[in-house]
């Protein structure tokens, strides 16, 4: 145990040096709490960490963040991202659009670089299905991977489309293979996320593309401490329960892509989630924030490393045949 993860009899293991680059300057940038009271009767070892804290570090070559040590407890992120949401979540969930722009920006982006007899299309994440419903609207031959038992079992009855609960390796053992794979805010959830890209080309066509959206770590952290700072109360937080266990620059992105074997990468500020459809001028006001500070931060050079950019878009290519 070390002073960065603390509480009661929690075991926690070091993650070492950078998860990207390997570099082992690392700094603290801000402390991360577990609050698992909700699964005391779900799974009473994970309510156990209640209470511990972990800091996240910040590596001082490639700016990646990653926790400076992680929960020992056997399948720690299965065991936590084990929710049990109810069927009316779920339903709000895929109506509600929120991330529709983002969905039909990443469609048309994976277009213009697929022809339209060799659109199939992999959504690793896939949660409710409502990215892989986009996709077979727009003409595309789509299928999802969802570990949740419950949201997988939704999406597929949702979409009549295959979602998959299986790991990448299984559908490469199978032979699976697509020219594109999306992964929309899942690779922030993944620890060493460079093995998880190397995977992915596992089930990618020669020439395939990957596309990833993930939050801005730097960016995310600094609105979270002005909102504490507007705010009373309010504690910023980029990383509780470890929610978000990789924490992106653009250059750490790039980075992990290009170590995975991904040429042709491009990477800009992503398009932004948008509020609920509510009526009144409140939300056309936030939309119109949101879609604007996206819109200056592509338009100015370097604009996704600006402090304008709160995600990162990237696409790459599986240059390997």
């Amino acid at each position: 145990m070390t002073e960065s993860a603390t509480a009661g009899n929690a075991a926690f293991a070091p993650t070492g040096p950078c998860w990207i680059c390997g570099a082992g300057e690392m700094a603290p940038v801000t402390r991360a709490i577990f609050e698992f009271s909700a699964y005391a009767e779900q799974d009473p070892e994970l309510a156990g960490l209640t209470g511990a804290t972990v800091d996240l570090v910040r590596c001082a070559r490639c700016g990646f963040g990653q926790p400076a040590a992680l929960p020992t407890l056997p399948d720690y992120f299965g065991r936590m991202y084990d929710q049990r949401w109810s069927d009316e979540w779920m339903e709000g969930e895929f109506h509600e659009g929120t991330k529709d722009l983002i969905f039909r920006e990443t469609l048309r982006d994976l277009g213009k670089r697929i022809p339209a007899e060799r659109r199939t299309l992999l959504d690793l994440g896939a949660h409710v299905g409502r990215l892989i419903h986009l996709a077979a609207q727009a003409g595309w031959r789509a299928e999802g991977i969802e570990l949740n038992p419950r949201t997988s079992a939704y999406a597929a009855r949702a979409t009549g489309l295959p979602v998959h609960r299986a790991d990448l390796r299984d559908l490469q053992a199978e032979g699976r293979r697509y020219a594109a794979v999306t992964l929309v805010d899942v690779l922030e959830h993944i620890a060493e996320p460079v093995g998880a890209l190397r995977a992915v080309r596992g089930v990618l066509e020669p020439d395939g593309w990957i596309a990833v959206k993930v939050p801005h770590g730097p960016n995310q952290l600094l609105k979270e401490r002005i909102r504490g700072r507007v705010f009373r109360g309010y504690r910023p937080t980029v990383a509780d329960n470890l929610v978000h266990v990789s924490h992106f620059t653009p250059g750490a992105l790039r980075m992990a892509l290009e170590q995975a074997g991904f040429t042709d990468i491009e990477i800009r500020a992503a398009a932004p989630v948008l509020p609920p459809e509510v009526p009144g001028a409140r939300r056309a006001a936030r939309v119109a924030f949101l879609r604007g500070t996206t819109l200056a931060a592509r338009a100015i050079p370097f604009g996704a490393r600006s402090p304008l950019a709160m995600n990162l878009q990237a696409y790459a290519r599986n240059g390997s045949a």
